[in-house]
């Protein structure tokens, strides 16, 4: 069959091994190239396990587990890594100035892994120090009254319920329209490049 896709490999694992591969490969900064050479196996054969259309010997799961120091369990899905669940209590989650004319900022998580979250209650007037950019890309989410999110070359108004993702390297102030206090919670998903 020209041009149709291998059938998905099958048996314990099968579905979970092709992701956790790849995910475990790319945070190690690895390329196909180098841990096929790390595990001496082929970089075909590798791509196939990734896309789920291989299941692997177990000396070829012992390879894989030894080059990317992780037991076979976590390969095939059955065991996390210790911090592949990260849970920040409210009791402890860091707060920022409670002055009504700064912003005000709720860490909802610690920034350990690749998002980071918090919820801001923006002031009346765009914050002192100017436009903000970062790698990755971010969404707002209006949880309460209503907002101004200004780029270089347009503004939105935006009230409770609306949505914006957009690149983080553009530049972007927030601030509270009206007299009303005003939550946003804000993602950002950092760029796993740098």
């Amino acid at each position: 069959m020209s041009g149709a896709a291998a059938p998905a490999a099958r048996g314990p694992g099968a579905g979970v091994l092709g992701p956790q591969l790849r995910r475990l490969r790319l945070g190690r900064g690895l390329t196909l190239d180098a841990l096929a050479e790390a595990v001496g196996l082929d970089k075909g054969y590798l791509s196939r396990l990734e896309r789920g259309q291989k299941a692997p010997s177990v000396a070829s799961l012992l390879r894989l587990s030894a080059a990317l120091a992780v037991p076979v369990a976590e390969l095939l899905g059955e065991s996390l890594p210790a911090d592949a669940v990260r849970v920040t209590r409210a009791a402890a989650r860091r707060r920022g100035p409670g002055d009504p004319a700064a912003h005000a900022l709720e860490m909802l998580t610690e920034g350990r892994g690749p998002l980071a979250a918090f919820i801001i209650h923006p002031a009346a007037a765009f914050a002192e120090d100017g436009p903000h950019e970062h790698a990755g890309e971010e969404l707002l989410y209006v949880l309460a009254g209503r907002i101004e999110l200004a780029f270089a070359d347009r503004s939105l108004l935006l009230g409770s319920g609306d949505a914006v993702e957009f690149a983080g390297h553009l530049p972007h102030r927030l601030r509270r329209v009206g007299t009303a206090p005003a939550a946003v919670l804000v993602a950002v998903a950092r760029d796993p490049r740098g």
